[in-house]
C-alpha cells in the first residue's frame, strides 16, 4: 500500500550568514510499506550544494538542477537514514528530518522539515526480533509467543540490557493469534535467576507468583500497565537487588485463555499500595480474584493439565540482562 503526502510550497525563509538568500521549497513524500521516496524541490537564487542536503544522515540518491530549481530525490528504507519508529495503540509512525545544512555541525541547518509516514498498526504486529533483549519463546498449535525488554515508552526493543538497581525494566509479552479465536494473554509465573536453564537447586527471585500476582509490586515500584490489546501485556519491573553484576535471566510461564472466563488461575494483579489492596488489571470490579495473592491461589489440577496438553501455557526465558549497583 502506498500513501502519498504532499507538502506544497512550504516557504522556509532562513538566512545564511546574514545574506539575502531565501529558499522556498516543495516536498513530495511517498510512503511505501518499508521505505520512502521523497523529492525536494528548492527554488533558490543560487544553487544548493547537494552534499549538504540530508534526510537523517543520508545524502540524496540523485540531484538535478533545471532552470534554477534544484531537485533532490531520496529513496530510503525505514531501517536506514536514522528513521525513528514510534508505535502507538493504533499506528506505526516512521519519522525523520529533512535538512539543508550549508555549514557543518554544530552550525544549525538553514532549512529543515519533518518527514512522517503513518500506517495503521496491524492487529498481529510485533517488533522485529533484532535485539538480544528478546528471549527464546516456544510456539505450539499455531500460536507464537514473544517476550522482550523494551524502551521506556515500549516503542521498540531496548538498546541496552544493563539496568541500575531501582530503575525500571520495561517488559512486553504477546501472542500472535493468527486464525485463533480471541485470546487474552497472562504472565502466570516469573522468577529471576542467574542461569538460563533452571534446576531445583538454583536460587531464584520471585517476580510473579500465584497465577498472575505481581508480588514485586507490593514491595517495590513494579506494575502491570493497561493493555492495548488482550493479546499483549506491558510490565515494568523495578530492577532488583539480585544477581548484581551477573548475567540474570527472567523465566516466565506465559498463558493464553478465554477473555470471558477470568479466574484465580488466569489473572493479572497489581498491588496498589495507596489503597493497601490487590487490584485486577483487566476488571477492578472483580478484585476478589486477587484476594488469594497473599496466601495461595489454589488451582484445579485437572484444569492445569488440560491447559498444558492443549499448549496454552508456554515457557519463556528472557536475557541475559545485567543489574548494576550504582
Amino acid at each position: 500500500m502506498v500513501i502519498t503526502a504532499y507538502f506544497c510550497v512550504f516557504c522556509f525563509c532562513g538566512r545564511l550568514n546574514c545574506s539575502n538568500v531565501f529558499f522556498c521549497l516543495e516536498v513530495n513524500v511517498t510512503c511505501h510499506g518499508d521505505s520512502v521516496t521523497l523529492t525536494w524541490t528548492l527554488n533558490a537564487s543560487r544553487d544548493a550544494d547537494p552534499s549538504r542536503i540530508f534526510l537523517g544522515n543520508c545524502h540524496p540518491s540523485s540531484y538535478s538542477n533545471h532552470t534554477g530549481r534544484g531537485v533532490a530525490t531520496f529513496r530510503a528504507l525505514f531501517r536506514d537514514c536514522r528513521f525513528k519508529r514510534v508505535v502507538t495503540g493504533d499506528h506505526l509512525i516512521y519519522k525523520n528530518m529533512l535538512a539543508y545544512r550549508p555549514s557543518a555541525k554544530p552550525n544549525p541547518p538553514e532549512i529543515f522539515h519533518e518527514v512522517l509516514c503513518v500506517f495503521d498498526r496491524p492487529d498481529n504486529w510485533i517488533p522485529p526480533l533484532f535485539s538480544s533483549s528478546y528471549g527464546a519463546v516456544h510456539g505450539y498449535g499455531g500460536l507464537h509467543f514473544y517476550i522482550g525488554i523494551m524502551k521506556d515508552d515500549f516503542s521498540g526493543p531496548a538498546q541496552s540490557t544493563s539496568f541500575p538497581v531501582g530503575s525500571q525494566i520495561p517488559i512486553w509479552a504477546a501472542v500472535d493469534q493468527q486464525a485463533h479465536m480471541p485470546l487474552i494473554l497472562f504472565l502466570q509465573e516469573c522468577v529471576a535467576a542467574t542461569v538460563p536453564e533452571m534446576g531445583a537447586s538454583h536460587q531464584v527471585y520471585p517476580l510473579i507468583t500465584n497465577g498472575g500476582c505481581l508480588v514485586d509490586s507490593k514491595e517495590g515500584a513494579s506494575k502491570f500497565h493497561p493493555r492495548r490489546r488482550t493479546s499483549e501485556m506491558f510490565l515494568s519491573l523495578q530492577a532488583f537487588d539480585f544477581g548484581v553484576e551477573e548475567d540474570v535471566y527472567i523465566h516466565c510461564k506465559i498463558a493464553v485463555w478465554d477473555p470471558k472466563n477470568l479466574n484465580r488461575q488466569m489473572k493479572a494483579c497489581n498491588y496498589v499500595r495507596e489503597l493497601g489492596r490487590w487490584e485486577l488489571l483487566d476488571d477492578p470490579s472483580r478484585n476478589s480474584l486477587c484476594s488469594c495473592c497473599d496466601t495461595q491461589c489454589h488451582y484445579r489440577k485437572g484444569r492445569s493439565a488440560e491447559l498444558d496438553s492443549q499448549g496454552l501455557i508456554q515457557n519463556a526465558v528472557l536475557g541475559p540482562l545485567t543489574i548494576v549497583d550504582v
